[in-house]
């Protein structure tokens, strides 16, 4: 009996032994990282993939070409925001991005026979429709869908004064106008990669972004 007995507790120990040993083995074969490394990893996890499968040569379903990975191009539109998706194909709006905008095209898909593009917007990154996307042509964003020089134009912005500014990309207010008031423009420049307008306002002279002024009449 005492024979017995000693050798069903070696054979526990041993059963015991080997458990600890496995498990020492799964704790060195596991990974440890950092939290900065594990939030990297989550945002990764969670970001829009982007293929990059824009290629030229392909037709859109209104018939024009496919717009390539990396063009830059600008929003267009009937209103001034474009909507930009989550995804592409659905109804969820991610952000609104002012039209004449310009952004960079990095994915294309279709969607129930309509063309989507991922695109990198000032607002963020998301899809428009390809209706919404023009190729921006010699001049700038500017040139497509944007006040000329010598248009009546009118302020527009979230807020209800639009600051005047000393010089384009100058941080320096020179006045402020009301929103929705109608302005001459006087002169278009870049500025930092932005367009902006010289405008004859009723407070005086003075240079808006190309977010704070539209062709369009307020209602």
């Amino acid at each position: 009996m005492k024979n017995n007995s000693r050798i069903f507790v070696k054979l526990v120990l041993l059963l015991i032994a080997s458990a600890v040993v496995l498990l020492l083995a799964s704790c060195v074969k596991g990974e440890v990282i950092t939290p900065a490394e594990a939030t990297a990893r989550a945002k990764e996890s969670r970001a829009i993939v982007i293929k990059k499968t824009a290629t030229p040569g392909g037709k859109t379903e209104a018939g024009g070409e496919v717009i390539p990975s990396g063009t830059k191009a600008a929003l267009v539109g009937k209103a001034y925001l474009v909507n930009i998706y989550k995804e592409a194909g659905s109804t969820r709006i991610l952000t609104q991005q002012e039209k004449g905008v310009e952004v960079e095209v990095q994915d294309v898909t279709h969607v129930d026979g309509e063309t989507w593009y991922l695109v990198q917007a000032p607002a963020g990154q998301g899809w428009v429709k390809a209706e919404n996307l023009e190729i921006v042509q010699e001049g700038g964003a500017d040139k497509i869908g944007g006040p000329k020089v010598g248009d009546i134009a009118y302020l527009t912005g979230k807020a209800y004064l639009v600051n005047l500014y000393k010089a384009p990309g100058d941080l320096r207010i020179i006045a402020q106008q009301e929103r929705g008031v109608a302005v001459e423009v006087k002169d278009i420049q870049k500025a930092d990669g932005d367009t902006w307008y010289l405008i004859d306002a009723p407070t005086g002279l003075g240079w808006v972004k190309a977010e704070n002024i539209t062709t369009e009449r307020p209602e």
